[in-house]
């Protein structure tokens, strides 16, 4: 069996627990969430092609087709659509939706996050259940 994603551990916790994780000295890097209920819902993905036995393979990159925004460097905010990827760069279109048209660049993967534009009330629901299953324990 092959590790999705090797190296990360994910938890739900209090600002006490996040403070308490970090005082282990068995975490390298804390990756700070702002869309958690994005991440909820895209793990709970992963989890049921996992639990339906789907054979999920690791991919490292944005997939083609997804709205990111630059996170880093001088471009740092822009956003565009994953058109293609090669290696480590990404090919990302800027748009201008009004001219139908738009212009595309070159830039490393890793400077892209994924926009979640479609937050729903389901999310709201399935962090809470979350949640409430954490306290239990």
């Amino acid at each position: 069996m092959k590790l999705l994603f090797p190296s990360y551990v994910f938890f739900c916790g209090s600002d006490e627990d996040h403070c308490t994780a970090l005082t282990t000295n068995r975490l390298f890097q804390v990756v700070d969430v702002a869309d958690q209920l994005g991440l909820v819902s895209q793990l709970m993905t992963v989890e049921k092609g996992l639990l339906c036995k789907a054979g999920l393979d690791p991919y490292p990159c944005r997939p083609v087709g997804t709205r990111t925004r630059i996170i880093s460097g001088p471009l740092m905010g822009i956003e565009g659509v994953v058109i293609e990827r090669k290696g480590a760069k990404a090919r990302m279109v800027l748009e201008v939706t009004v001219l139908g048209q738009g212009a595309a660049m070159e830039i490393d993967y890793d400077l892209l996050e994924p926009i979640d534009s479609n937050l729903t009330a389901n999310l709201a629901e399935m962090l809470r259940l979350v949640e409430e299953s954490l306290q239990k324990n």
